[in-house]
């Protein structure tokens, strides 16, 4: 089975664990300081999601200026009650971008905006579809 595992580069990395530990309710997997004890590398999950986070000063300054920009992870759960989960994180202080709302394509899904400018679209299918996206 393959998985894919997007890297993060944010400003604070130890921030960015805390948002979505705190706020989104991922657990913190793995946290790789350097020499000094700063955090080099991190590693959240949810549901089978991980999502790695890397220091943004590796890359160069044009690359730091777009942090976040263009980037929107889809998050697909069958086994979580959408709405009771926007709730949660609302609740919880998510800068919500779009509110639960019933897609064309069989999903219901929100989106909500991170401290560093990354999107997360949670959905659940709340309907099945054809691949045309036509309902069955």
């Amino acid at each position: 089975m393959a998985t894919i595992q997007p890297i993060l580069y944010v400003p604070d990395v130890d921030a960015s664990l805390a948002h979505y530990r705190d706020v989104l309710g991922f657990t913190v997997d793995l946290v790789v300081p350097d020499g000094a004890g700063r955090t080099v590398h991190a590693e959240v999950s949810r549901h089978g999601v991980t999502v790695m986070f890397a220091p943004a000063e590796g890359l160069s300054p044009a690359a730091r200026s777009f942090l976040g920009a263009g980037v929107e992870l889809y998050i697909t759960d069958e086994d979580e009650d959408i709405d009771a989960y926007f709730a949660s994180v609302r609740a919880a202080g998510a800068r919500i971008v779009a509110e639960p709302v019933d897609q064309e394509w069989g999903h219901r899904t929100f989106t909500i905006s991170d401290p560093d400018g990354y999107r997360l679209t949670f959905a659940q299918a709340v309907r099945a579809t054809e691949p045309s996206g036509q309902p069955r």
